[in-house]
């Protein structure tokens, strides 16, 4: 059934019923009904997209991620947790990521918008879609950059009310972090380094201390990794070499000396 083309182009139609405002056009009954074939073409797709086997040809299938795309957050509750949810099962799927994050435009967007809005079963599905990207290494530097991905994600991280999208949000700043080009992003994000910080010391947070201890930890590591260059260099007057108080030095260790300017002693 995924792989037929024109009847996967059909049902898109129907979920982009509302294009353009053409319900506006429709009779009371009419509008109804369309309504209802929406909803129930999206809780095929939910049903479709579940499925492991199926779930590649699904993401694949241009006409429904760019419906489902362009229909998110523009529809009744139900049917945008119905698309929220087809979309977050289509990035279960390890084969799907690379391409959803790099062949289905504004995806990433739709789910920042989700996190960021009130709508508690939407948010908590594009949190776990966000998660299930970040773990696909190609993916992550697309998703650092990603305007207000970050921001959003770390406000998520802080909902102590919410503890399904706390650790979700937690884990996705994780897989991040693993990778070094990200340390710059997450480190000048507004509140990042933070809401890390505060969650790495209440300690009556269980998992989610563990996740900031643990993302801590992997930004600290790519600092050190910078830092420590495992060469040496000369300091002080090297004219005189050794004579005139110059050392060499190890780049990258800690030394805990202090520096004075001219002090007495």
């Amino acid at each position: 059934m995924a792989s037929n083309r024109i009847l996967m182009y059909a049902i898109a139609r129907v979920i982009e019923v509302d294009k353009n405002g053409n319900l506006e056009k429709k009779s009371a009954k009419d509008k109804k009904v369309l309504i209802a074939a929406r909803l129930c073409t999206l809780k095929m797709l939910l049903h479709l997209s579940k499925d492991k086997d199926v779930s590649p040809k699904l993401a694949r299938m241009e006409s429904i991620t760019t419906a489902l795309v362009t229909v998110a957050n523009h529809m009744e509750k139900d049917a945008n947790i119905l698309c929220m949810a087809t979309l977050t099962n289509l990035t279960r799927h390890p084969d799907n990521l690379n391409h959803l994050m790099f062949k289905v435009p504004k995806l990433a967007s739709i789910f920042v918008t989700n996190v960021e809005g009130s709508e508690v079963e939407c948010g908590k599905c594009a949190l776990y879609a966000l998660q299930n990207l970040s773990c696909d290494s190609n993916c992550r530097q697309e998703l650092a950059n990603t305007p207000n991905l970050l921001g959003s994600v770390t406000k998520a991280a802080f909902k102590h009310d919410c503890p399904e999208q706390q650790l979700s949000a937690l884990h996705t700043l994780k897989n991040l972090s693993d990778d070094p080009f990200n340390l710059v992003t997450m480190t000048n994000t507004p509140g990042c380094t933070a809401t890390l910080l505060a969650l790495a010391n209440n300690s009556g947070s269980g998992m989610a201390q563990y996740l900031a201890c643990d993302t801590l930890a992997t930004l600290s590591h790519w600092l050190l990794t910078l830092s420590a260059r495992k060469n040496t260099k000369m300091m002080g007057d090297e004219k005189d070499g050794a004579e005139s108080g110059a050392k060499r030095v190890e780049m990258g260790r800690r030394t805990f000396e202090t520096s004075t300017y001219q002090m007495w002693t």
